[in-house]
C-alpha cells in the first residue's frame, strides 16, 4: 500500500509540474499574442496618420493654388489646424526665396548667420571656419577649420564644393544635429529663381540678408509679429510656377498615431500637375 500510495503521490506532482509548465507557456504565448496585437495596433495607427498627412499635403497645395484670394494660403510658415478622418492635421507652407540662400552667402554673412544662431564663443569661429573649409576648393585649413588631415581618421572627405543636403552638414566639424536642426529652419539648399523675398522671412534670415542686419526695420517688424503683434492677416498672390516651397505636415490620429511629412516642392502652373516633389521625408 505504501508504495502504491507513493506512486500516486509522485504521479500527483509530475502532473501538477506538467500543469504549470503547460500554464507557463500559455502564459508566455498569450504574452506575445497581446504584445503582437500592441504592435499591429501601433502600425495601423502609423498607417492612418501616414495617409492623413499625405491628405494634408494635398489639401495644402489645393489652397495653395487657388484662384480665391479669400481661400488661399499663405507661404509664412503659420500653423493651419484641419481634421481628416479623425486625425489632427497642422499644415505649414513656407516660401524658400525667404530663407538664407546657403549656397550664395559671403563670408560675413555665414559669421553673421551663425551670430545669429546663438554659436557660442570660440565654437563660433570653429564652426565658421569649418563650414568655409568644408565649401571652398582647397585643402588648406583656416586658423579653427578643418580639412582633409582632420576628416580622414573619420573616413570623411570634405566635400570642396557646396554641400548638397542639411544631412551632410552634420559631417562637418562643429555642427551638432540641434545646429543643423536650426540652420535648415532658416537656410535653404533649393532658392529657387528670383531674389530674396523678405515679405514671410524669419527674422535670423532678415538679419543676415538685409543691409542693417538684425537692427534693420525689417528684422524688427518681423520679430514683432512673431512675438504675436500681426494685425492683420496678408493675402499673398497666387503661387507662381519656379517657386520652391516647404511643405510640413504634423498628423495625430484619435489613437495616438503620429506622422511627420516633409516636402520641398516646385510649383509647375500645371492643373494636372501643379508641382514636382524636390525633397521628401
Amino acid at each position: 500500500m505504501t508504495d502504491a500510495r507513493s506512486d500516486e503521490g509522485y504521479a500527483l506532482l509530475a502532473a501538477i509540474a506538467v500543469i504549470a509548465v503547460f500554464a507557463t507557456l500559455a502564459l508566455a504565448l498569450l504574452g506575445q499574442v497581446q504584445a503582437a496585437l500592441v504592435q499591429a495596433n501601433a502600425e495601423i495607427e502609423r498607417a492612418r496618420a501616414d495617409a492623413a498627412a499625405d491628405a494634408g499635403a494635398q489639401l495644402a497645395i489645393r489652397n495653395l493654388i487657388s484662384d480665391d484670394r479669400a481661400f488661399r494660403w499663405s507661404l509664412d510658415g503659420r500653423p493651419h489646424q484641419l481634421t481628416f478622418a479623425g486625425s489632427r492635421l497642422t499644415v505649414r507652407l513656407i516660401e524658400e526665396r525667404s530663407k538664407i540662400p546657403l549656397l550664395a552667402l559671403e563670408e560675413e554673412q555665414v559669421r553673421r548667420l551663425f551670430e545669429l544662431l546663438k554659436v557660442p564663443g570660440d565654437h563660433l569661429d570653429e564652426v565658421v571656419d569649418s563650414y568655409l573649409d568644408w565649401t571652398d576648393d582647397d585643402d588648406e585649413p583656416r586658423p579653427n577649420g578643418a580639412e582633409f588631415a582632420y576628416y580622414a581618421r573619420r573616413h570623411i572627405h570634405p566635400r570642396n564644393a557646396p554641400p548638397q543636403s542639411f544631412g551632410e552638414l552634420a559631417l562637418v566639424r562643429g555642427f551638432t544635429p540641434d545646429l543643423v536642426e536650426r540652420l535648415r529652419a532658416v537656410a535653404t539648399l533649393h532658392f529657387g529663381n528670383g531674389p530674396f523675398d523678405p515679405h514671410h522671412a524669419d527674422p535670423i534670415a532678415l538679419g543676415v540678408m538685409s543691409e542693417g542686419g538684425e537692427d534693420s526695420p525689417e528684422a524688427i517688424e518681423r520679430e514683432r509679429e512673431f512675438a504675436g503683434q500681426r494685425t492683420a492677416i496678408e493675402l499673398d498672390e497666387p503661387a507662381t510656377p519656379g517657386r520652391t516651397v516647404e511643405l510640413n505636415v504634423e498628423a495625430v490620429t484619435a489613437g495616438g498615431g503620429r506622422s511627420h511629412l516633409r516636402r520641398l516642392i516646385e510649383l509647375t502652373g500645371n492643373r494636372d500637375r501643379p508641382y514636382t516633389v524636390i525633397e521628401a521625408e
